[in-house]
């Protein structure tokens, strides 16, 4: 899996229709993954699943054409060149099933993984305990069910450990894996929290429209964070100073509105972002904010240096008798505005302000 890329997991039962993805919606996912928004995963529990059911559609035609095949001989009708053609065809099924799912998993970004490594033993601790996905069904008579969907969702728990960048989107609409509101059940929920993963790294969908719209929604996400996030390192070899301003006043440049380290000439050396973009939008104008240090570079007069009381500045070598080499740091809080007309993100303004006293506290702590 590609780190960081979103993996849309994909259940039997939402792809009873469309196994191969050739729908027009199943062809957007596809399209989203060969763009690089999403991965598609078909566990191998899933892909043996469909192909059985396909045998078995084939299998009631085969039969249904015989059938009506026997009564047309019954009227006297030579039916001997149609039953050899229909044998022919029903023969090539298998193959032709199997081929089917070999191309659609050769495409870009889409896969298959592999049955999971899970142990008969903990199967049956499960399945005892009535932990879904395993459920009992029936009346009179309740029989066990969800060995298969335990193989599922044991695949996708392994993929999430194995990638600590992924993120899940399960496309599912079966009970075994869902509460009553739809959301993941508490057991799975209860697996997650077991195996130290995030539950906030899987989401559920209930068919694969909605993954389309998943995928789409977090791509544009990704998209206008990667736009604040250039915008923000861009500023890396700007000078955060006082200086002559257009009609020849001086000042700060536009995006400083925090306390500069006081050295000269204070050039941004480096910037380590301290915590993700948060997106608020209204109307055509998306706010992104998150809290980073900056790191400066520059000189500081030896009077200065030694009345600075805040700590922000450290000195290096000597440059003269005058002056220090010096560095600086400050915590600022970063406000970019993007600005989105159909699918080009613009960066609007960008400025760096104080940060407030109680993020600055959280940050130390």
């Amino acid at each position: 899996m590609m780190g960081r890329m979103l993996a849309v997991v994909l259940d039997t039962n939402a792809l009873h229709s469309d196994p191969w993805l050739t729908s027009d919606t199943g062809e957007k996912l596809t399209t989203l993954a060969q763009h690089g928004k999403c991965s598609i995963v078909y566990p191998q529990v899933v892909v043996d699943e469909l192909l059985r059911q396909r045998r078995e559609a084939a299998d009631r035609g085969h039969k249904a054409a015989e059938k009506g095949l026997r009564e047309m001989a019954k009227a006297g009708v030579d039916v001997t060149k149609t039953q050899a053609d229909l044998e022919a065809a029903f023969a090539r099924i298998e193959i032709e099933l199997k081929d089917a799912f070999t191309a659609v998993l050769a495409k870009a970004n889409v896969g298959a993984a592999p049955v999971p490594s899970v142990s008969a033993s903990d199967l049956l601790e499960r399945d005892l305990e009535r932990r879904r996905p395993f459920m009992e069904v029936g009346e009179a008579k309740k029989k066990s069910v969800g060995f298969r969907d335990t193989l599922i969702w044991e695949t996708v728990l392994e993929m999430l450990a194995a990638d600590q960048d992924m993120t899940g989107v399960f496309v599912t609409d079966d009970k075994g894996f869902l509460s009553e509101d739809g959301d993941l059940h508490p057991d799975l929920l209860a697996d997650l929290d077991a195996r130290g993963i995030d539950r906030g790294r899987v989401a559920t969908v209930k068919n694969v429209f909605n993954a389309v719209s998943a995928v789409s929604a977090a791509a544009e996400k990704a998209a206008r964070i990667t736009a604040a996030t250039e915008a923000l390192y861009a500023l890396v070899g700007e000078s955060a100073g006082v200086q002559l301003q257009y009609g020849g006043d001086y000042g700060f440049p536009d995006f400083v509105e925090f306390k500069v380290p006081r050295l000269d000439d204070p050039i941004i050396y480096g910037i380590d972002q301290l915590t993700e973009f948060e997106l608020v939008e209204d109307r055509d104008v998306i706010t992104a904010t998150c809290d980073a240090e900056i790191t400066f570079e520059g000189a500081v007069y030896k009077s200065d240096w030694y009345i600075d009381e805040s700590g922000s500045v450290s000195i290096g070598g000597e440059l003269n008798s005058h002056m220090f080499e010096a560095s600086g740091y400050a915590a600022v809080r970063v406000v970019v505005q993007l600005e989105q007309a159909d699918d080009e993100i613009a960066v609007s303004g960008i400025v760096l302000r104080d940060l407030p006293k109680d993020a600055a506290a959280s940050s130390d702590a």
